[in-house]
């Protein structure tokens, strides 16, 4: 019977009805303590399962209606009356159930289930919805920060390709009429001298000569690099060009100290230099 009616409720395929059958007494895990409430149970896809839910729940509401409309009535009344009061009274209630917004009922995300009004659970699921509710703000709060700092990475990761590719990639996030970033490609000038480049002479003088001419040789390729980058500005560009011409000069008059030390020393000349930079103007 309607009266004996605990809980309606669904998850995924299952369908379930709670009922008290005050002929069975068993240990509930609800109230922790004795109960009869006996749950009957059928199984069927989602579909069909939530369809029988929804029926379900609104002809209990029909029954709740009829039930508070004899409460009402305080003599008897004609059948036309009573329809025609359960029509006004249980539309826009089972439009709510429909809604899944109907009063005195607690419908979860994930499934479906019905509370009757006056249930000995009622004051309970309350508490338990309102503390699930805090967790699950508490969760998307968590979510929402570590979400930002993942989309800040991002950031960071595409504007670094960018830089290497001269291309934005299309990973990189954008929000609501904003504009990617321009970024101009960087021009790798890091170089790394190898132990077996430098010379070994027994001269400490020439020695350190030797190792300087090898920097320098490494600044000028990095100076050629950054003045043959393309699209820059005019002024840019010149100053780009400058620098290395100066750099080339320097690297020649390192040369020309090695071979006036090597000619006293009573050794031949070297040409490093115009090897080094081969179709090269050296002032």
């Amino acid at each position: 019977q309607w009266k004996q009616l605990e809980n309606l409720y669904f998850r995924e395929k299952k369908f379930a009805v709670e009922v008290h059958d005050p002929r069975r007494i068993s240990v509930s895990r609800r109230t922790f303590g004795q109960s009869g409430l006996v749950v009957q149970t059928w199984y069927a896809n989602t579909s069909l399962i939530k369809s029988i839910w929804v029926m379900a729940i609104s002809q209990h509401q029909f029954y709740l209606d009829r039930k508070q409309s004899k409460a009402k009535i305080p003599s008897a009344r004609s059948l036309d009356d009573i329809a025609m009061d359960l029509t006004e009274m249980g539309t826009p209630k089972v439009s709510k159930l429909v809604t899944l917004e109907a009063k005195n009922q607690l419908i979860m995300a994930s499934n479906g289930s019905l509370i009757s009004s006056g249930s000995q659970d009622s004051e309970v699921s309350e508490e338990q919805k309102k503390e699930k509710i805090m967790e699950l703000k508490k969760k998307e709060k968590l979510l929402q920060e570590k979400l930002l700092q993942k989309v800040e990475e991002l950031k960071k990761i595409c504007l670094r390709e960018a830089e290497l590719t001269g291309k934005m990639p299309k990973e990189y996030p954008l929000g609501a009429g904003e504009e990617p970033p321009q970024v101009r490609r960087r021009v790798g000038t890091a170089f790394k001298l190898d132990d077996n480049l430098l010379p070994s002479e027994e001269d400490p003088t020439l020695q350190d000569l030797e190792s300087n001419f090898i920097i320098h040789q490494k600044l000028v390729e990095a100076a050629k690099k950054l003045a043959s980058e393309p699209d820059l500005c005019k002024n840019v560009k010149k100053k780009r060009k400058q620098e290395y011409a100066d750099a080339v000069k320097k690297l020649q008059e390192i040369e020309n100290s090695i071979n006036e030390y090597r000619i006293k020393c009573g050794k031949k000349p070297t040409q490093k230099s115009t090897l080094a930079l081969p179709g090269e103007r050296i002032p």
